[in-house]
């Protein structure tokens, strides 16, 4: 599993993207199982997996602002819990907003 700490220092250095993606992932917390395959090939960076003390942990964009809209994240789940969106803006004030488990 991948440590918050790690993540965070993946992002450093990382540039914000000048203009918004023209999509972005929207995580569905009760779909994922928690393997973790979204974070592995984020090249931002940008993606945790939340809730580790529970059973199944979810990810979850801690870092939307540094979303490139690669769309890696979505084509590396499994149990398709990441879709793509286009409703961009919606999307990143859900995660600056919300967290999986409130």
């Amino acid at each position: 599993m991948v440590v918050e700490k790690d993540i965070e220092e993946k992002i450093i250095g990382k540039k914000k993207p000048k203009k918004l993606p023209k999509k972005m992932p929207w995580f569905m917390p009760f779909m994922c199982d928690g393997c973790g395959d979204c974070v592995k090939v984020c090249p931002q960076g940008g993606i945790k997996l939340l809730g580790l003390e529970r059973k199944v942990p979810s990810a979850w964009l801690i870092y939307p602002d540094y979303c490139i809209g690669c769309a890696k994240c979505a084509e590396a789940c499994q149990s398709s819990a990441v879709q793509m969106t286009s409703y961009v803006e919606k999307a990143i004030e859900r995660y600056k907003t919300k967290k999986p488990f409130q």
